[in-house]
């Protein structure tokens, strides 16, 4: 799958606002790619993220990097011994003290001055390179659909390794890169400060060589899984005049099947995590029927699950 069909299909399963963006390191002897340009004024490269996402296709060296600690971080300039030190922390009030400071400095993911000699970044449909990683911006229910893929695809759980300080620079690239695996990030101080980036938004960052399985695992939960979440089909029905479920009198819930309008499709039969229903013949036909209410914890499973809106719960409340 090509870069501009994944980026069709994620900005269309997921619902995106913006681009993913595609980003490469370059390393010292390496092609600028055709149809970038340099930004006309410095970037930060948190900045040069939101730009990317925008459509601007960006070939960013040092001389274009307006934050030192991030393009010490990714290798391309030395870092300078006040940011080095962790000294500047301080004055920002970032931190509460230099031992803080350091240790913070010291776990964080950087790359070798020197490895690197510029940043280049483009909405991955735009891309005419190969990216390292490819740098979403979601709301969160987007970040989970896209955790969800990647369990999909492998079975794993993920271990995000984060933190509110470069977050851009060290966890969603540097760190993505040298671990090969997806990292989160909720943004940091000066990303926050200076990006038009919302305060309801954060960023996931992928392999780009993880990202046709992930897509592919996307496509898969965007048949059911998805569609069903977005359309709340698990939320009680009723509720009372305060807008919050009645309280349970003694605990008991009465399942209401319309055995006109069941089909038989045995659905809620095999989704019931409490083996609550099960399928019996009646006049001919098979239909749903209740045979271990007193198993049911009115999860709305089987209210959900079934294609013809043939099954109510119903509470006795105070």
């Amino acid at each position: 799958m090509g870069k501009e069909q994944l980026a069709k299909s994620l900005k269309e399963i997921l619902g995106l606002r913006w681009s993913p963006v595609a980003v490469k390191l370059m390393k010292p002897g390496e092609e600028i790619p055709k149809g970038l340009m340099e930004p006309p004024m410095p970037l930060r490269y948190c900045q040069s993220i939101i730009a990317a996402r925008r459509g601007n296709c960006l070939y960013m060296p040092p001389r274009k990097h307006a934050c030192p600690d991030g393009s010490g971080i990714l290798g391309m300039v030395e870092m300078s011994e006040k940011l080095r030190s962790g000294a500047l922390y301080l004055l920002f009030k970032k931190l509460p003290n230099i031992e803080c400071a350091q240790k913070m400095i010291a776990s964080r993911p950087e790359f070798e001055t020197g490895s690197h000699t510029a940043t280049v970044l483009a909405p991955l449909e735009k891309a005419t390179f190969v990216p390292d990683v490819v740098i979403f911006t979601l709301w969160p229910e987007q970040a989970m659909w896209l955790c969800c893929a990647k369990t999909y695809s492998s079975g794993d759980r993920q271990n995000f390794i984060t933190s509110g300080y470069n977050s851009a620079c060290a966890d969603l690239t540097v760190q993505v890169m040298k671990s090969g695996e997806m990292n989160i990030s909720f943004g940091c101080y000066g990303g926050r400060a200076s990006s038009e980036i919302d305060d309801f938004e954060l960023y996931v960052s992928i392999p780009y060589g993880q990202l046709e399985a992930v897509t592919d695992a996307l496509q898969k939960l965007s048949v059911k899984s998805i569609p069903e979440e977005r359309n709340k089909i698990y939320m009680p029905p009723i509720m009372d005049n305060v807008g919050i479920p009645g309280v349970q009198e003694d605990g008991s819930v009465e399942i209401l099947i319309d055995t006109d309008r069941c089909i038989g499709c045995e659905l809620c039969a095999a989704f019931c995590p409490g083996s609550v229903l099960e399928m019996v013949e009646i006049n001919g036909k098979k239909k749903s029927s209740v045979i271990g209410i007193e198993n049911c914890t009115s999860c709305y499973t089987c209210v959900g699950q079934c294609p013809q809106k043939a099954i109510q719960l119903k509470h006795r409340t105070i």
